[in-house]
């Protein structure tokens, strides 16, 4: 119990600052990290672990679907940088700049979450894209085949 309310009134450190904002550019950064709940986008929360979930478990994404992540993606990066700036040059207990890495490495679990759904998707519609070309072009040349006069 002492810890416990040492470490809720003692500022945090510059070392321990550093030691934080390591974690977040390391890349295991995401270890037993879940995506927040909400977050508070701009001015309005949104339920962000849902919107991430629906969003990484499609099974074909939109084009409005692949829009909404990039946007998406902008903002959450934007907030992180806030909350990392935040993170090492605010004045802060240790309970409050844990809670900022915490929601830092949250938000980065979503990105990551976001992008990897988003290039899923675009792979496989880059080759459906790739596919249906292969496709035109055999057709064409059995047209072309078929229209042929022989010599």
């Amino acid at each position: 119990m002492p810890d416990e309310i040492e470490g809720q009134r003692r500022l945090v450190t510059e070392e321990e600052r550093e030691r934080m904002i390591a974690t977040l550019h390391s890349l295991v950064f995401w270890v037993g990290v879940l995506v927040p709940e909400y977050e508070l986008l701009g001015d309005h929360e949104i339920e962000l672990r849902e919107t991430v979930y629906r969003l990484t478990t499609a099974d074909q994404l939109t084009d409005e679907d692949i829009d909404r992540i990039e946007r998406l993606v902008g903002q959450l990066k934007m907030r992180e940088r806030e909350v990392e700036r935040e993170l090492a040059h605010g004045p802060m207990t240790v309970d409050a700049a844990k809670a900022l890495l915490e929601e830092a490495r949250g938000l980065l679990k979503a990105i990551d979450e976001l992008r990897s759904a988003e290039s899923e998707d675009h792979a496989s519609v880059r080759k459906a894209e790739v596919m249906a070309r292969a496709r035109d072009a055999r057709r064409w040349h059995d047209f072309i085949e078929s229209v042929r006069v022989p010599r």
